[in-house]
């Protein structure tokens, strides 16, 4: 199945401990773009890509909901579509449009209401709720994605079944390797730890301040080893191309903005990436995201 991944906004009113756009929780200003997709810019990025059959608008930097159009941009698609997202965030007109356009969405939400916040911090649990009740209610398709940490691996069970009672299709455990570090609070301390759900793991001392620094550092800085890599891209292994908020098209998210370090690569400059994945001068985002050892 060909299919687009479309960041549909960089704004998020999260702050994930392990999500990219942070520093554990702690928001750098500067790092990324914030923008939202415009619909014309979206509809001439379609063009670009012919013969898609599945459009998914998951946030690689932001909530595809933060984007005040995200109702006529699923209507640019003509295709099974999907809106992966906290849930915390929209209008009710818009919940229900999306319901009777029958878009899918994925509600990413990883505990119950006294655990959720642990790691989609600043999420609130009564709006995800309302917002759950208006998209079901107007006989929107959800499911209920969720990934498992330590703080709440003991309430998988009691969500599968507040699952059914919403109305839910299904409630899905996801692992995304996102599952040890600090969680910093809106003045850059430890507030706690996320631990993976398995295993003795404990949380260790942490600078904070200097997590923080090297952050910024990191991100200007993003060099592998000069050894010849074996890549298996996803892009070529999905049949998946990529959309940023700016409407422009690239091979992944990874490759998706021109930041130090990583600038943006353009859909037609792939065969650029795969050639040097055969020299000691592997593209770094390459290596350092799709890389799955050395061939040499």
């Amino acid at each position: 199945m060909k299919q687009i991944h479309v960041e549909a906004s960089t704004y998020c009113n999260s702050r994930c401990p392990l999500c990219p756009r942070n520093s554990y929780g702690y928001n750098v200003k500067g790092v990324y773009p914030e923008i939202h997709l415009q619909v014309g810019k979206f509809k001439e990025a379609l063009k670009k890509i012919p013969g898609y059959e599945f459009v998914y608008f998951n946030g690689h930097l932001g909530d595809p909901m933060m984007n005040p159009n995200i109702v006529e941009l699923t209507e640019q698609t003509n295709c099974l579509t999907s809106v992966t997202t906290n849930g915390s965030i929209g209008t009710k007109d818009s919940w229900i449009q999306l319901a009777k356009n029958n878009i899918r969405v994925n509600f990413s939400i990883d505990g119950l209401e006294d655990t959720n916040h642990l790691y989609r911090q600043d999420v609130n649990w009564n709006k995800i709720m309302e917002r759950v009740r208006w998209f079901i209610d107007a006989g929107g398709h959800a499911t209920w994605k969720w990934i498992t940490f330590r703080h709440n691996k003991h309430q998988v069970e009691q969500a599968k079944e507040l699952s059914k009672q919403l109305g839910f299709k299904e409630l899905y455990t996801d692992e995304q390797g996102r599952n040890y570090g600090p969680a910093l609070d809106r003045e850059g301390n430890v507030s706690h730890w996320i631990l993976p759900a398995e295993g003795d793991e404990k949380p260790t001392p942490y600078d904070a301040q200097a997590g923080i620094q090297r952050y910024k550092e990191t991100h200007a800085n993003f060099f592998p080893e000069e050894k010849i890599y074996n890549i298996q891209c996803e892009h070529l292994m999905n049949n998946d191309t990529y959309i940023n908020a700016k409407g422009e098209v690239g091979p992944c998210c990874y490759h998706g903005y021109d930041m130090p370090g990583r600038p943006f690569v353009k859909l037609e400059d792939h065969p650029k990436l795969m050639a040097s994945w055969k020299t000691t001068n592997c593209n770094p985002v390459c290596a350092m995201t799709c890389g799955k050892g050395f061939l040499e």
